[in-house]
């Protein structure tokens, strides 16, 4: 770098400490796969899921485990599934931890590769930011951006309250999934 106050030249050093991104993003930057029965990079393949038989979806449970142990919400059976969480939280994979998994994965980029039926491993690939010298040795690595997931769940409710063609989520298969669940009649 030129120091124009210095008139002279200088190494500059940088570091980048993590990123912060939506949920799409992360699996992209991470390497995890963020879709699927194990979409939690957290739980991973202790993940806890509802595979919707009328709306074919995936639905995530036992989120309340992430609570603070006396949280109300733990308590709460009727506004949930029935039953209370008891159940703490996992904790999450250290930045070396990942890198043993990921460390002998072959990363192909673009979207001409084949994927492959038999491989059931939850990370597609090893993340380039493994290739700095400090990136499996940060705690925190990736961040989500809380805007736009805060942004796309309001949309949802908006839609789904003004029943706007195309938006609103309170469809014949919702209402059938929901009755299966006990949550509405």
């Amino acid at each position: 770098m030129f120091d124009g106050f210095r008139k002279e030249t200088f190494e500059m050093r940088a570091m980048l400490f993590c990123t912060i991104n939506d949920f799409p993003a992360y699996g992209n930057l991470s390497g995890y796969s963020v879709k699927g029965h194990h979409a939690c990079p957290i739980c991973e393949e202790n993940t806890s899921y509802i595979q919707l038989k009328h709306g074919r979806k995936t639905v995530y449970t036992r989120h309340r485990c992430f609570l603070k142990p006396h949280h109300p919400y733990r308590r709460l059976k009727k506004a949930f599934n029935g039953s209370q969480e008891h159940e703490n939280a996992l904790i999450p994979l250290t930045g070396g931890k990942v890198f043993q998994w990921v460390e002998h994965l072959n990363t192909v980029f673009g979207k001409t590769q084949k994927k492959d039926k038999n491989n059931t491993c939850i990370w597609k690939n090893r993340s380039i930011f493994f290739d700095l010298p400090y990136w499996s040795g940060l705690d925190v690595r990736h961040c989500i951006d809380i805007m736009h997931v805060e942004k796309n769940v309001c949309d949802s409710v908006i839609g789904t309250l003004l029943n706007i063609q195309g938006k609103t989520k309170d469809g014949l298969n919702t209402c059938q999934d929901l009755a299966d669940m006990g949550i509405r009649l």
